[in-house]
């Protein structure tokens, strides 16, 4: 049982910009993935249809590019430092993305010791297209952020989120960091959230509650 545990979104979280959004851009048609998005926003299709369309129409020999493209996306000022405050204090920290495991998975190569555990979405490149699988797929999202977080014991939970798909995260958080989508749906709805710009600002909130 842990006192405290802090969840962490990742694409426009830890990156600085939404990376799974930016694969899909760099290898679909804008067009057509213009035409797909707009099908979940009007509720025809869901995020998981989308993405699991989206994937299945890029080349497997595409992953190369789409490496290349998350390495060139900076993380977000102030994560080292948070990490490294989480640490000392001992308070765990996970990772859940809806992210490419291999894109998640580089990026966080030089903080994983600091990390409890990581969970994204896994990528078939054995057949001529990409494939996406995810064991906590619930028919609405590939990632569901609240049946990871069910895996762990623990008093409190705190998250940082950015989007809409961290809106089921934040309601299952005592103590809940947004900013983007994610802070106008809290706001929309009144939720109770910290607003906050870089990781910094995280950290500085989380030492003065203390």
């Amino acid at each position: 049982m842990y006192d405290e545990i802090l969840f962490l979104d990742f694409d426009g979280t830890i990156t600085s910009e939404e990376t799974l959004e930016g694969a899909m851009r760099l290898c679909v048609d804008p067009a057509e993935y213009a035409e797909k998005a707009q099908e979940m926003l009007a509720g025809r299709l869901t995020l998981a249809e989308v993405l699991h369309y989206g994937f299945s129409r890029i080349p497997s020999s595409r992953l190369d590019d789409i490496l290349a493209y998350v390495r060139s996306v900076p993380v977000r000022p102030g994560f080292l430092e948070l990490l490294q405050l989480m640490q000392a204090r001992g308070v765990p920290v996970v990772v859940i993305s809806g992210g490419l495991r291999p894109c998640v998975e580089e990026k966080l190569a030089p903080y994983r010791g600091l990390l409890l555990d990581v969970y994204s979405v896994a990528l078939d490149c054995s057949g001529e297209t990409m494939r996406l699988l995810s064991d906590y797929e619930d028919g609405q999202e590939l990632m569901s952020k609240t049946r990871v977080m069910a895996r762990y014991e623990y008093r409190r939970a705190v998250c940082a989120g950015d989007s809409y798909t961290d809106v089921r995260m934040a309601s299952a958080s005592q103590t809940v960091f947004a900013r983007d989508a994610l802070a106008k749906i809290l706001q929309k709805n009144g939720q109770a959230y910290t607003p906050w710009s870089d990781f910094f600002d995280i950290a500085r909130a989380i030492s003065s509650s203390r």
